[in-house]
């Protein structure tokens, strides 16, 4: 039986969400509660990793059981035992061919970047941003670069992949008072990419480079010519998409 799992994670006290040693992870999380369940090893696959301190509203994972519990079953024995910063938001029984990772076609990330004095109770969950003379027009305005097909390697950490080539659906910002929230839906990301993303068009916003300086680093596919990443702090995976109806759904949405 395979159950696929969207889950909801506050990261602040893990060390990302991969299984590393004795480190707390929300995968290690998972899977001791899943030994308890099935009384066997069960490993999950997530639709992709996030680093230590981002946090999920709507990250994906299967898993496969040879017991057979119904959903809400199964989702509420999850919960039960899990810790507070952890929650399962749905479960599905799927098909044996259906892939947490590789049956994805779009994930949809948002960054929340605050420019109002800092909030020790929303410190985890922002990025307050201490530079005072930021344009937020042009800091938005700015993410419209990156919209389409590009080959980003000049935005993550992962220099030794093959292929850096990215899709961006669409890039949108909202913005409540001195909060900004982007959202990103692309059909792919690479380590850091988002936050480096952010911090290069913050620097436009700072008047510290020009829009034309960054499609020239774009264009470079060169690493050191971004070297700025937010923190992992204002990160969310919002939510990950299966079909192709869905993403257009998601996609009406901004327009």
């Amino acid at each position: 039986m395979r159950y696929k799992c969207i889950v909801a994670y506050d990261g602040t006290l893990f060390h990302g969400f991969q299984t590393q040693g004795h480190l707390r992870t929300v995968q290690s999380e998972i899977e001791q509660v899943l030994l308890a369940i099935n009384k066997e090893a069960t490993m999950i696959y997530p639709s992709g990793r996030t680093d230590a301190g981002v946090h999920a509203h709507g990250q994906v994972f299967h898993f496969d059981s040879a017991i057979d519990i119904p959903e809400q079953n199964m989702k509420n024995a999850l919960n039960t035992r899990l810790p507070r910063d952890i929650y399962i938001k749905d479960v599905v029984i799927v098909d044996e061919d259906f892939h947490a990772r590789f049956s994805a076609i779009a994930k949809e990330y948002h960054y929340l970047i605050d420019f109002s004095e800092r909030d020790p109770l929303l410190k985890n969950y922002r990025y307050y941003c201490p530079f005072h003379h930021v344009d937020i027009d042009s800091f938005i305005a700015a993410f419209k670069l990156f919209e389409g097909e590009h080959d980003f390697r000049s935005f993550t950490k992962n220099q030794q992949l093959s292929d850096t080539t990215r899709r961006i659906f669409q890039i949108s910002a909202k913005q409540e008072n001195a909060l900004v929230t982007i959202k990103i839906v692309g059909n792919g990301f690479m380590r850091h990419m988002v936050r480096i993303l952010v911090a290069m068009a913050l620097e436009v916003g700072r008047n510290k480079i020009t829009f034309e300086r960054l499609k020239y680093i774009m264009e470079q596919k060169n690493r050191f010519l971004s070297p700025k990443i937010v923190p992992s702090s204002g990160l969310y995976l919002f939510a990950v998409y299966y079909s192709q109806e869905e993403l257009k759904q998601r996609l009406k949405q901004d327009n």
